[in-house]
């Protein structure tokens, strides 16, 4: 996935009569149905809803390109382990004059973004994500390549000089809204973070609000967007936690999820710098809900080693 510290620019948007164009030209028998902008379009890709079943996949950039290269590939494994719904690949378009980089026909996945949860929803959401976690943790990864050098985004360490300098970056950036000296004093408290207890894992990276679909219940209906899989930490797909969660439901979600003392402590440690100050400091413009949302995520984790941000 690309690095969040130097987001790429953005091309202009492709529209309805360019995917009906591609699919004419690649997937004819699929060119008759309807196409329609998707509101769920993220950083990575632009989304259009194909028919009622269907989502065209069409990434943003080139390094968002090696995204969904990369999520073709992980997709049909997932879908054997895991106990919710994740996309089925359609078909896989190739670059044209048109549209210069692959691009995806995959199955829509029904569900409800979890943004407005009461303490009920919280709850079932915390127990059935906190188990698929689990289930897509212990899915084979035979035939991945070896070595964190292979793993891919966020896969490595929660801690390097690396992060230590998006830290220190964004404290600087953002001393609008936070204190910067708070920050840099959270990063020290929470940046001494144990090793990791568990071996590397199949990890999605970004189980965010915007990667998990509910049903009205609060239950786990599905999850999308696999671009950063791979094989590292599983602390790595718990950092949303405390995006996601209020307290209660937080520590139903660790002890669904199994996670122990170091793991969480990792978890903890990426949801401060990376997503949480990174991408308020790059989409706080852009991106005004979820910019809403990671401001609440890190004031929580800094609360949780004691430290007030403004």
């Amino acid at each position: 996935m690309v690095d969040p510290a130097f987001p790429a620019p953005r091309p202009a948007a492709p529209d309805a009569g360019l995917v009906t164009r591609l699919l004419r030209e690649q997937v004819a028998g699929l060119a008759h149905l309807p196409v329609a902008a998707s509101d769920t379009s993220g950083s990575s890709n632009w989304v259009f809803r194909l028919g009622d079943t269907m989502a065209v996949r069409m990434p943003r950039t080139d390094g968002y390109a090696a995204d969904l290269r990369n999520e073709l590939r992980w997709l049909p494994h997932v879908a054997c382990g895991l106990p919710v719904p994740v996309p089925t690949v359609v078909a896989v378009g190739q670059p044209t004059p048109f549209f210069p980089r692959p691009w995806s026909v995959v199955s829509w996945v029904e569900g409800d973004l979890p943004l407005e949860l009461d303490e009920a929803q919280q709850r079932q959401l915390a127990l059935t994500l906190g188990a698929a976690l689990q289930s897509l943790h212990a899915i084979e990864t035979d035939g991945a390549p070896a070595g964190a050098e292979h793993w891919g985004y966020r896969c490595g360490e929660p801690v390097t000089g690396t992060i230590d300098g998006w830290a220190d970056q964004a404290a600087a950036a953002l001393a609008d809204l936070f204190d910067p000296g708070a920050v840099r004093e959270a990063w020290r408290r929470l940046r001494e973070v144990p090793a990791a207890t568990r071996p590397p894992g199949l990890v999605h990276t970004d189980v965010s609000s915007e990667n998990v679909l509910t049903s009205p219940d609060g239950r786990l209906a599905g999850l999308i967007d696999f671009g950063g899989a791979g094989v590292g930490d599983p602390s790595v797909d718990l950092l949303y936690a405390w995006s996601m969660f209020d307290p209660p439901a937080r520590d139903l979600f660790r002890a669904s999820a199994g996670a122990d003392d170091a793991t969480w402590c990792r978890a903890r440690a990426w949801a401060f710098v990376g997503p949480g100050l990174l991408t308020l400091h790059h989409y706080r413009t852009s991106m005004p809900t979820r910019t809403e949302r990671l401001t609440r995520m890190v004031e929580a984790v800094a609360g949780e080693v004691g430290v007030r941000l403004r």
